[in-house]
């Protein structure tokens, strides 16, 4: 059961059922079958920080969140960036310019809380002689419940499959699967809600009636902020209301489209651009694995091979088929896009000076088909200074490849098009080479609107304050490469009571990737005049904003270490805890995006526990707790306060029932929290499950 408190839902309970069966014939043929099933009400998003309570500072009656015209709250949709409005009145005989955000709605009004996954598999086996066994499995997964990436996704009768077949020796495995991928009725609800707002009127429209609005209510004396609220009321007349017909059957039309682009700018008008995410996608791999060292015996020998191949089947809207001209690509259908890697490995080991001494040193070769091959080493040596003293060391290079979205992606979200970082995805477009960073057009903007509030004309204001403008200047997309460094001790001591594990890890990255938000004139090159004007807020139509998957400019180094403690201290008595901190290095020079490190500096947790307190009964209590830490994504920033947490378990044995009881809780005090920017409010879930296990053994 969750939701104890009723803050946000009422007591709800979760239920989970799952049942395995085997068997086995003759020694030589077996299958088992898995089944399970969840249900549950998942905790609500409902956060109302604002990530842009300085729109307005000039004006401190609008400061708050309660009057901030431009209020971007972490769980509400459809305030964002992309959904500024510049909004110019006269205000003590000076022309004043409001940042202006349109209203959008709250995640609760958007989402269903309700989660649900059913998930089924089989496997049968064939043992081939006394040394090899040839197998394949079946996997099925249907899942419902809220997922968060750079956006909150709706995910609804979302279905995995795998198939696997592997054939295993003492010494060897060959394996390969097939996964196939298909999102059902799932949506996001940022475009969601920027086509809900849409449909009834499109920004300008609807920053014509703010403004009107705004203008009259000024000049009749009324105070600042009440006719931000006034104007807003006005502006937003004829929008859905959430828990209203019309507001569920928009919805419904909405989240059955399969585009993301803007709805109609009529008044009235069915909405033409959508929410549902529609991808099919399918994973090949397959890999092999072979122990060498009965064959060598002077060292341990492994080698393995690998190969992955994704296969995109084009939707328009995600994914599209890049050979198609501009203006046709994000039409459905088209070729089937195919992202792949293969590589291979070999390691060696051996132990000297009577097996006190272990080297390992091992190297790869990976080739994804897009980029130049990388070779990855890896050394380790673990040495026994005497009896239970161990010590370890370990250097490793390594890269990773862009994943399938950071390569490819091609969608348009909130008028924001998030494209991946190969080269040939800008042919055409020019956002690589010709364009400013967001961050500067907003800086710039800024600029602007006190100068047209001293008097300048906005044109000759944005040539005055042109150079706060930041060229991009990125490059296409590169692997991204980290050093490793790592040691470590591991000690049992007392007589086996206490064990103790510490190591400490130093990574330097080049070429991190991330996000960055650009926007493309498209009335001159970038430097020009014509482009500088095109930056500006009310020039919003001449910009086309995108949001580049990229390499960061600098190296990133980051750092930490991890203390374990267990000691036995009583017969079956135990306490552990383990303390952890990381942390990563500043550099002194801005980079093109935040590095989103995203880690609390401090983690720890303290258990204690007797496995058999009583005959069949045992208990295990843990606390956890760690600190304040900033939290930077595309969806959310901000801080997510320190939090601790109790959690606690009993159990009991009925050997001749074949069955275990548990009783226990996750936050046991339900103290509220929560992980992540825009993340859910996590409270107390409590739980009572048996299992019973060997039933239809003799």
């Amino acid at each position: 059961m969750n939701h104890v408190d009723g803050i946000d839902a009422d007591p709800s309970v979760l239920t989970e059922t799952a049942i395995r069966y085997a068997q086995s014939f003759r020694d030589r043929f077996a299958f088992k079958v898995n089944v399970s099933y969840l249900r549950g009400t998942d905790w609500r998003s409902s956060t109302a920080t604002d990530q842009n309570a300085a729109a307005n500072s000039r004006f401190p009656a609008l400061n708050g969140a309660a009057n901030n015209p431009a209020y971007d709250a972490w769980n509400k949709y459809g305030d964002e960036n992309n959904n500024n409005v510049s909004v110019a009145v006269q205000l003590n005989g000076k022309t004043e310019t409001f940042n202006v955000r349109r209203t959008g709605y709250w995640e609760k009004d958007l989402a269903n809380p309700i989660v649900e996954n059913i998930k089924f598999d089989a496997g049968l086996y064939w043992r081939l002689g006394s040394k090899a066994e040839l197998s394949y499995t079946y996997r099925r997964g249907q899942m419902d419940g809220l997922f968060q990436r750079g956006n909150k996704i709706q995910l609804n009768d979302v279905v995995v499959q795998n198939h696997k077949l592997e054939l295993k020796g003492a010494d060897y495995f060959i394996r390969g699967y097939i996964s196939l991928e298909n999102t059902g009725d799932s949506y996001n609800l940022k475009p969601l809600t920027d086509n809900l707002d849409l449909t009834n009127k499109s920004n300008n429209a609807w920053r014509d009636a703010f403004r009107a609005k705004l203008q009259t209510e000024i000049n009749a004396g009324t105070e600042l902020a009440e006719a931000m609220r006034l104007a807003r009321g006005v502006a937003d007349q004829g929008r859905v209301q959430p828990g209203t017909p019309e507001f569920n059957a928009l919805k419904n039309t909405i989240i059955g489209i399969n585009n993301w682009d803007h709805a109609s700018a009529v008044a009235g008008a069915p909405a033409t651009g959508g929410a549902w995410l529609d991808q099919h996608s399918r994973v090949y791999h397959v890999d092999a694995q072979w122990d060498l060292s009965k064959r060598v015996n002077i060292f341990n020998l492994l080698v393995g091979l690998d190969g992955r191949i994704y296969e995109v089947i084009p939707d328009g809207n995600n994914f599209v088929d890049f050979s198609k001209p501009l203006d046709k690509r994000t039409e459905p259908g088209g070729k089937n896009v195919y992202y792949k890697k293969y590589g291979g490995f070999a390691q060696i080991s051996k132990t000297f000076f009577n097996e006190k001494l272990k080297l390992v040193g091992s190297i790869r070769l990976d080739h994804n088909t897009e980029f130049d091959p990388k070779i990855n080493p890896r050394i380790a040596v673990v040495y026994t200074a005497a009896e239970k003293h161990n010590f370890r060391a370990s250097w490793q290079n390594g890269f990773r490849f862009p994943a399938l979205f950071e390569a490819l992606s091609f969608v348009n979200n909130g008028n924001v098009r998030r494209v991946g970082g190969l080269a040939y995805i800008n042919e055409g477009l020019g956002y690589l080479e010709n364009s400013y960073t967001l961050a500067s057009i907003n800086t710039f903007n800024n600029a602007v609107n006190k100068d047209v509030a001293d008097g300048l004309t906005a044109n000759n204001a944005a040539i005055k304050n042109k150079a706060l403008l930041e060229v991009t200047n990125l490059s296409p997309t590169r692997p991204e490469r980290i050093n490793s460094f790592e040691v470590g001790y591991r000690s049992v001591l007392l007589g086996h009571k206490i064990v103790v594990d510490a190591d400490a890890y130093y990574n330097r990255y080049d070429g991190f990737l991330g996000q960055v938000e650009v926007a493309a004139p498209s009335t001159g090159k970038v430097g020009s005049d014509e482009a500088v004007i095109d930056m500006l807020a009310a020039n919003r139509t001449k910009q086309t904003r995108y949001r580049v998957y990229t390499n960061a400019k600098q190296t990133y180094d980051n750092y930490g270490a991890s203390l374990g403690l267990t000691y036995n201290f009583y017969k079956k008595w135990t306490v552990a805890g383990n303390l952890n901190y990381n942390a990563i290095v500043e550099n002194k020079q801005k980079d093109v995006f935040a590095t989103g490190f995203n880690t609390p500096d401090w983690v720890s947790n303290i258990s204690i526990g007797n496995r058999e307190l009583l005959k069949n009964f045992g208990f295990n209590v843990v606390w956890r707790w760690q600190n304040t830490f900033y939290w930077e994504s595309p969806l959310a920033n901000g801080d997510v306060p320190a939090y601790s947490t109790v959690d606690a378990q009993v159990n009991y044995r009925f050997p001749k029932l074949k069955s275990t009881v548990k009783l226990g809780g996750s936050n046991l005090l339900n103290n509220r929290y929560i992980q992540y920017a825009a993340g859910p409010n996590i409270g107390a879930l409590y739980y009572a499950a048996i299992t019973v296990e060997g039933l239809l053994t003799k």
